[in-house]
């Protein structure tokens, strides 16, 4: 039910500026945007923009309705983003109540928490890069959250590989995809993850933001600032500004 969903996350999203307004310069809310209906997801990001001050807004990598984020009955809510200026993360949850990849070939939790968050991720990165939705709206800021972010080198690799060869291009893109991220795309790491420093080199800095994944009881938390440091041990002091601070500023728009 579209309407019964969007007085869920209407009446989420007010409850979240009401949280976050006693402290306007450390707390900065992410509107919720279901895709149930483009409609009435596109009024809200009217409303959240507008009447709220939200930067962003956090939308499922899962297929709604069995339609990709390419699939053209969403480009209307791409051009929203694109002209209200709101950043678009996207972040997977592991219910099985949206269609997940891979989750049919495993039974444990555990087996379908590490397949869903970051295979259901490389498919919504394939699709917003590979079926030209970021090369349509060169403005619109996307980011990749809470999937890990050591899959994104071979995975742009591959897209460039098949876009470099005409046997396999089928994308109809005229930007090769590495190209497409760096323009518009922002990735999440986690202090646990070693592939960090290579990364930070392979995408920019600046492209990188760091995940606590608080308040939930698998985060890294408290300590997660000091764990994401020693993993860039080395690294200038530019680069780990960069991490810690400088993609985040730039994805939210809060510069």
């Amino acid at each position: 039910d579209p309407e019964l969903v969007h007085a869920l996350y209407h009446a989420y999203n007010r409850w979240l500026a009401d949280y976050c307004k006693p402290y306007p310069d450390r707390l900065f809310g992410v509107a919720m945007l279901p895709l149930h209906s483009v409609e009435l997801t596109i009024r809200e990001m009217h409303f959240v923009r507008k009447e709220l001050g939200f930067r962003a807004g956090f939308i499922r990598p899962n297929p709604y309705n069995n339609k990709m984020l390419h699939h053209p009955d969403y480009e209307p809510f791409w051009n929203a983003a694109e002209e209200l200026d709101m950043a678009i993360g996207i972040h997977e949850g592991s219910s099985l109540n949206m269609p997940t990849v891979g989750v049919d070939r495993f039974e444990g939790r555990g087996a379908q928490h590490i397949i869903s968050h970051t295979m259901e991720m490389m498919l919504a990165c394939m699709s917003v890069i590979w079926g030209g939705v970021v090369e349509r709206h060169p403005k619109l800021r996307i980011g990749f959250l809470e999937s890990g972010g050591g899959w994104v080198a071979p995975w742009l690799d591959r897209m460039d590989r098949h876009f470099d060869d005409q046997g396999f291009n089928d994308s109809g893109l005229k930007t090769r995809p590495s190209e497409l991220f760096h323009r518009n795309c922002w990735i999440s790491f986690e202090p646990v993850e070693g592939s960090i420093k290579v990364l930070a080199d392979y995408i920019g800095p600046h492209k990188i933001l760091w995940a606590t994944d608080y308040p939930h009881p698998d985060g890294f938390f408290p300590g997660a600032p000091k764990m994401m440091l020693d993993r860039m041990e080395g690294l200038s002091p530019q680069t780990k500004r960069a991490v810690m601070a400088g993609g985040a500023m730039g994805f939210y728009g809060l510069h």
